[in-house]
């Protein structure tokens, strides 16, 4: 697998993945086809993906990230634990731009996150990774 992708190639083997995780045709799959709203996906499935992406192009994903992503809301018990901290929004923010259209940034809650996430932006999070993170070994 080369070094670097183009946004093109890159978005192809994320679609690829996600029709490979989610058993669904590829053609059903677009860049900007929503996880849970157009395919499906549950929490579960988004842990899937990201460690199949990690596997795929020798990453690891923060795990901050994928904890965000996939922990329910069951901490709501009307303080502010029910809320992203600032810090997981800003490090959400780059590959997931769409959280912060139209909403208060202060009141996110992990539940609101995972439906926003499209083919694009698992993508965009993989970059992000790639361009920040050293690969790991023997992958």
């Amino acid at each position: 697998m080369p070094e670097s992708f183009t946004h093109e190639q890159g978005l192809e083997v994320i679609r690829t993945i996600v029709a490979e995780c989610l058993a669904c045709d590829v053609a059903q799959v677009s860049p900007q086809s929503r996880l849970v709203n157009d395919l499906g996906a549950d929490s579960l499935d988004f842990i899937d993906l990201v460690f199949t992406i990690e596997k795929r192009f020798g990453l690891r994903m923060r795990e901050n990230e994928v904890d965000t992503m996939a922990r329910r809301d069951a901490q709501g018990n009307g303080g502010t634990s029910e809320f992203l901290s600032p810090e997981a929004v800003t490090r959400l923010l780059p590959w997931l731009p769409e959280l912060g259209t139209n909403r208060d940034l202060a009141r996110v809650r992990p539940v609101e996150v995972l439906p926003l996430v499209t083919v694009e932006a698992l993508w965009r999070l993989a970059q992000v990774q790639m361009n920040s993170k050293p690969k790991i070994a023997g992958s």
